[in-house]
């Protein structure tokens, strides 16, 4: 089994560096300073107090490996049109896609039933490119649960959880997933296959679309957004908007705002996704976390003003730390 991870920082570095040191050969795609280390040093793994580093193949190019069997996309969902060049090397005829991505996925409502079916999500895939270049037949869904860190080039730090969920866009519980599946729990994640991947993506979305803008904006770590009652007020706000919008898709929902919310007491003063990103100087991914719950809300016909106001102030931010002016 061929398995190319592309996107090796964080996430994708740790998927990468327990598939190979549990014997699955895996390549990698990276860039900068961090492809150059993997190239030169290995993918160094850390993990509960111990260090292992595993050889694994690293190109800045798809072209160097050629089709594979899985790819696994670790990117922010914002990066992936651009990377599109790089990435369609590494797609044969049954190549089977993994976007292991924040948020709201570009194929969505891709077959998705109900008024809303066909919806072309703007903020997700400008001009529709994603749609037009990736066939649905060779995606299977997958929402993440890890926590890990790029503490210097080349090496990879596991700081908490390690769930996985893969799901057929169809609601079929396959082979293919199943046999990913299979592959992800050998390298010790707790991996799961679902029929109805689009709750566990939705799911997932009640906590990142409002808890990474507020953390981007006000530069707090987890523990201090919790304990202050405005903030949390806000952040329970923001999250039965998207409760509400997902209830009105037809959508499963696993917890309540709070319930959500309390999830997080126990990873501590940890800096979330877009906090990082903002402290080094990253693009924000605001698009498929927050912006796109205030479309679909809009179509749908459910109020989202809490969310509707996150939007504006990321997207402005997102803007200032990228030196791009609006368009008009």
């Amino acid at each position: 089994m061929k398995i190319c991870v592309f996107g090796a920082g964080a996430i994708g570095g740790l998927i990468a560096a327990r598939l190979a040191a549990s014997g699955t050969p895996v390549s990698v795609i990276a860039r900068g300073a961090h492809l150059q280390a993997i190239q030169q040093r290995g993918l160094m793994w850390r993990e509960r107090g111990h260090e292992r580093v595993v050889q694994v193949e690293a190109s800045a190019d798809g072209q160097a490996f050629g089709p594979q069997d899985y790819v696994i996309v670790a990117l922010k969902s914002n990066a992936l049109p651009g990377a599109l060049p790089a990435l369609e090397p590494l797609l044969g005829e049954h190549t089977v896609l993994v976007p292991a991505m924040n948020g709201v996925p570009w194929w969505f409502f891709n077959g998705f039933g109900g008024t809303l079916a066909g919806m072309q999500l703007d903020d997700v895939d400008p001009q529709a490119r994603l749609g037009a270049r990736i066939d649905i037949a060779r995606v299977v869904g997958c929402v993440i649960y890890l926590s890990a860190r790029v503490p210097e080039p080349g090496v990879v730090e596991h700081m908490g959880r390690e769930d996985i969920e893969l799901g057929e866009p169809d609601g079929t519980l396959s082979a293919r997933a199943e046999r990913l599946r299979a592959c992800l729990g050998s390298a010790g994640f707790a991996c799961r296959t679902s029929a109805d991947i689009r709750s566990a993506i939705w799911n997932k979305l009640i906590g990142n679309a409002g808890l990474n803008p507020v953390a981007a904006l006000t530069h707090a770590t987890l523990d201090r957004i919790l304990d202050d009652p405005g903030v949390r007020t806000l952040l329970l706000t923001a999250m039965d908007e998207v409760i509400a919008v997902g209830a009105a898709l037809g959508l499963q929902i696993r917890q309540s705002s709070r319930e959500r919310l309390e999830m997080g007491r126990s990873l501590g003063a940890v800096e979330v996704s877009m906090l990082q990103d903002v402290r080094h100087g990253r693009p924000l991914e605001y698009e498929a976390l927050c912006a796109v719950v205030v479309q679909i809300g809009e179509r749908a016909g459910v109020p989202v003003p809490m969310l509707r106001a996150l939007a504006a102030l990321i997207r402005l931010r997102a803007q200032q730390l990228e030196r791009v002016e609006p368009v008009a």
